[in-house]
C-alpha cells in the first residue's frame, strides 16, 4: 500500500477523537462481510471547518483486508488475499428528504494471488482513482440507501441498494441487493435487511441471504456494518 496514502489515513483516523469532542463533524464506521469474498474495514469522515457531515465537503479515509476465490479455466481455483487504504474528497448534500455523499480519492491496495493470475490486473501493488456514491432518500416509514464505488483504472466496483421499512423507533427492515466484482469476478447477493438505531447517530445495519458467484454454486452470506457520528 502507498505509504503515503496509508500515513494520510493514519493521520486522519487519529484525529477523530480529538476533532470529535471540539466539533460535532466527525463519523465512524466499521463493517465486515463473510461469503465468497471476505473482509473487514475500518475508517471515518471527518467534516472541514465550517462544514458538517452530509453538508459541505469533508475527508473520508478507510482501511480494508480480506480475500475472495475466482475460477480460471486454465487455472483453476484462484485465492486473492489483499489490503489496502484509501482516501477520499467527499462533497455533501442533504435536502429535506434526499441525501447524497459524492466522493472522489485514491485508493492503494497489494493483493496477493495463488497460484498466480497474470491476467489479474489488481495482482501486486496497485493505485487507482476511485468515484464513489454513498445516499438516501426516506418518505414517511419508507427508506431506501445506496452505497458504491467505481474504479477508473482497475475497474473494481462495489454497490448495494436496499429499502426498508419503520417497524418500530429503533427498527427498520427490508432487503438490500448488492453486486461487487472486478474483471476476475462478480459477486451478487440479495437478502433481507434490518438497521437497528442507538439514538439519532448511531446505526447498526445487518444483512443475511444468499449470494452467487460463476463457477461456484450459491451459498448464504453475512454482513454488519456499525457507524456513528460525533
Amino acid at each position: 500500500m502507498s505509504r503515503a496514502i496509508s500515513a494520510a489515513a493514519i493521520g486522519l483516523f487519529l484525529l477523530t477523537e480529538p476533532i470529535a469532542v471540539r466539533a460535532d463533524n466527525v463519523e465512524v464506521f466499521a463493517g465486515a462481510q463473510a461469503d465468497f469474498a471476505n473482509y473487514v474495514y475500518a475508517g471515518a469522515t471527518v467534516a472541514l471547518p465550517g462544514q458538517s457531515i452530509g453538508n459541505g465537503f469533508a475527508f473520508r479515509g478507510y482501511f480494508d483486508t480480506g480475500g475472495y476465490d475466482y475460477m480460471r479455466h486454465d487455472l483453476g481455483l484462484v485465492r486473492a488475499n489483499f489490503t489496502g487504504g484509501e482516501l477520499d474528497a467527499v462533497y455533501g448534500v442533504t435536502l429535506k428528504h434526499v441525501w447524497n455523499d459524492v466522493g472522489v480519492g485514491v485508493n492503494a491496495t497489494y493483493t496477493g494471488l495463488s497460484p498466480y493470475d497474470p491476467k489479474n490486473y489488481l495482482g501486486g501493488h496497485q493505485t487507482e482513482l476511485r468515484v464513489s456514491l454513498d445516499g438516501g432518500t426516506s418518505g414517511g416509514p419508507w427508506r431506501a440507501d445506496w452505497l458504491g464505488y467505481y474504479g477508473t483504472r482497475l475497474y473494481d466496483y462495489d454497490w448495494s441498494l436496499d429499502v426498508t421499512h419503520a417497524v418500530s423507533s429503533n427498527w427498520r427492515l427490508g432487503a438490500v441487493y448488492a453486486f461487487e466484482g472486478n474483471p476476475s469476478y462478480h459477486l451478487n447477493q440479495v437478502g433481507p435487511y434490518a438497521g437497528l438505531s442507538f439514538g439519532t447517530h448511531s446505526e447498526l445495519q445487518l444483512s443475511a441471504g444468499e449470494a452467487w458467484q460463476s463457477g461456484f454454486n450459491p451459498r448464504a452470506y453475512g454482513t454488519a456494518t456499525f457507524f456513528r457520528r460525533f
